[in-house]
């Protein structure tokens, strides 16, 4: 008999270990599937209903206001065009929970769930202790704006304030993000802005504060006050990041065609990565780290109009060829020593860029030639009257050629009909 109990005893253990391998792999195989009802929902049906009817939520036509703070529940999104409007107040997840997601998933602890919807506007909310604030997948001409993400306690693990998967055409802006142990926004869509948001407090030394993947999203005029890397781009083409206030860095990995424009900053580093323009950025010191870090498989990357603090770091490992002018122009150096004499703000000889790399033989860092700014600038660059340009692609650019046909056709045709009436 006591055999008999032991044996099932046994079996049971071994299937319990087993259900929760399978349940781990499940969780993280499919991070963005639907986490499970783990907290309780509110819908917002796509016949426009609220259900359950005793929400709190206040259904003017296509607006729906909270009337007071929603705790512990997940609100999920079903119908098409409408606005949710928090009118300021809290929507607040199972704190107990957080920390979970680092092992099992993100076991549904989710403030607001968009999957397949197109048309959504989500404003006026305090958002607080979810493992994801807003979670939007397959949907597109989303925004979220004018709200607060926030996690007041560092010891849990919020991986991040809002993800987004195969979406396009969202707007983040004019939020706030603060304490938060992951991302604040992790993306991996197309045509996605983010812009004018304050991040403080953001702890994630891997995919930094702002994780992009995907192509022709702009990251633009937001403030970052966090750790490197500030922002980081992992297989993302044709992006721009422009005039943001960061405190750390910015970080590419396998990345090409992106700009890095106008930004004030402490360190770029580039991995994989190639055919990126970076221009007119603010570089400032920051003991301990590289300005400029170009690594292996980095090639064709162009740097001018940006300034350089004196004596900047710029370490290379088994980089390829890059360029440090655009042929007309190149970048400010600090401690550059050479003269004008035409007083065209150019210098008349070229700035010797020194990297330095480490040396397995003198088991430390060596200084070499990197390379050459043959139009060293003699003061910084002013910025702020340049437009940004976006990265063109294969497909805009034989539009230009095409609209540029027509218009030389039409030209052509109008020359004869013009000199007819003009030739006395």
């Amino acid at each position: 008999m006591r055999q008999t109990q032991c044996t099932m005893a046994i079996i049971l253990t071994l299937l319990m270990l087993v259900a929760v391998f399978q349940f781990t792999n499940v969780s993280f195989a499919n991070f963005f599937s639907d986490p499970g009802s783990d907290l309780p929902r509110i819908y917002i049906k796509s016949d426009g209903s609220v259900e359950p009817a005793t929400a709190p939520i206040e259904r003017i036509g296509n607006l729906y206001k909270l009337k007071e703070d929603i705790t512990m529940k997940t609100i999920v999104i079903q119908r098409d065009n409408i606005v949710l409007d928090g009118s300021h107040h809290l929507i607040e997840g199972n704190k107990s929970w957080m920390g979970l997601a680092t092992f099992f998933g993100d076991a549904g602890n989710n403030g607001i769930i968009i999957t397949g919807r197109n048309n959504i506007n989500i404003t006026n909310l305090y958002i607080e202790r979810f493992t994801t604030g807003i979670r939007i997948s397959n949907s597109s001409y989303i925004n979220i704006f004018g709200n607060s993400f926030k996690e007041e306690t560092a010891v849990f693990d919020t991986p991040a304030g809002i993800t987004i998967e195969v979406s396009s055409h969202v707007l983040i802006e004019n939020n706030i993000f603060t304490s938060i142990n992951g991302p604040a926004i992790f993306c991996d869509g197309a045509n996605i802005t983010i812009r004018g948001n304050t991040l403080i407090g953001i702890f994630d030394s891997i995919d930094g504060s702002i994780a992009i993947k995907g192509s022709s999203n702009i990251i633009t005029d937001n403030k970052i006050e966090t750790v490197f890397p500030s922002i980081r781009l992992s297989e993302a083409n044709a992006n721009i990041i422009a005039r943001n206030h960061i405190e750390g860095g910015i970080s590419l990995i396998s990345s090409s065609n992106n700009m890095i424009f106008g930004n004030n900053l402490t360190s770029i580093r580039l991995i994989f990565s190639s055919n990126n323009t970076i221009h007119g950025n603010c570089m400032t010191s920051n003991i301990g780290l590289d300005t400029i870090e170009l690594d292996q498989g980095t090639a064709n990357n162009t740097f001018y109009g940006n300034s350089f603090p004196a004596n900047c770091s710029i370490r290379i490992n088994d980089a390829g060829t890059n360029f440090w002018d655009n042929g007309t122009m190149g970048n400010y150096w600090t401690d550059y020593n050479g003269t004008d004499s035409n007083g065209d703000g150019i210098g008349d000889s070229p700035y010797i860029i020194l990297g330095v790399k480490w040396d397995n033989a003198v088991g430390g860092d060596v200084s070499f030639v990197a390379g050459y700014d043959n139009f060293p600038l003699m003061e910084p660059y002013n910025i702020e009257h340049d437009a940004i340009i976006s990265p063109q692609t294969e497909s805009s650019l034989a539009l230009l050629v095409a609209a540029a046909v027509v218009v030389v056709v039409v030209i052509s045709a109008g020359f004869p009909i013009y000199f007819k009436k003009h030739k006395h």
